[in-house]
């Protein structure tokens, strides 16, 4: 299953934004186990200003001594959970999406060690969570509901998982990720930066 995922990965040829913004980086980390690859999330600190207790994969903005994305969404990586550069095989970007805060958020695929300590940083991270693939898979598509952000009407994609809500942006690019990389037929719900030039 994660030999595929990553052979289709590497191959893809992710969407991009056509207008440059403010620019920012995740990092998708995918556990190293070819039938039981699971996802790391992070439930963020209900102190921040933004995305406070929100579910996120591990990421951020890009600073301006960022050689590229693919090194903010290892730095924040590091920042954030603990996890060193070293200890991920990075693949290949996702299409490019927009966050709410009009941030051009580019994610990153990286395979790291199955069993590999991580540690949240409490100043940004309240805990860290996996789900396995295989719930996506056997769960199906996510509820679709819709939310109004400024003058559009956004479909917004989640799951329920063991107490944790899955939603918005960081489920969006999950649902790409499993019919990029995991072949699952789901139809993605329509992004309104698509319509961007």
């Amino acid at each position: 299953m994660l030999t595929q995922a990553i052979q289709r990965i590497n191959a893809h040829q992710p969407w991009r934004l056509r207008r440059k913004g403010r620019e920012a980086a995740v990092l998708i980390p995918v556990t190293r186990s070819e039938n039981h690859p699971e996802l790391i999330l992070t439930v963020r600190a209900s102190h921040l200003n933004t995305h406070k207790g929100e579910v996120c994969f591990p990421g951020g903005k890009r600073d301006e001594s960022d050689a590229s994305l693919s090194y903010t969404a290892l730095r924040e990586a590091n920042e954030e959970i603990g996890l060193s550069a070293k200890d991920v095989e990075l693949y290949g970007p996702l299409g490019q999406v927009v966050s709410k805060h009009h941030l051009q958020v580019t994610p990153w695929v990286g395979v790291i060690p199955e069993h590999l300590p991580l540690q949240a940083n409490p100043g940004e991270i309240a805990r860290i969570f996996k789900v396995p693939v295989r719930f996506f898979l056997e769960q199906g598509p996510p509820q679709l509901d819709q939310i109004v952000v400024g003058d559009q009407v956004w479909d917004v994609p989640s799951w329920h998982y063991e107490g944790e809500l899955i939603w918005g942006l960081t489920a969006y690019i999950i649902c790409e990720l499993l019919t990029i990389g995991f072949d699952m037929p789901l139809t993605m719900p329509t992004r309104p930066e698509r319509g961007l030039c």
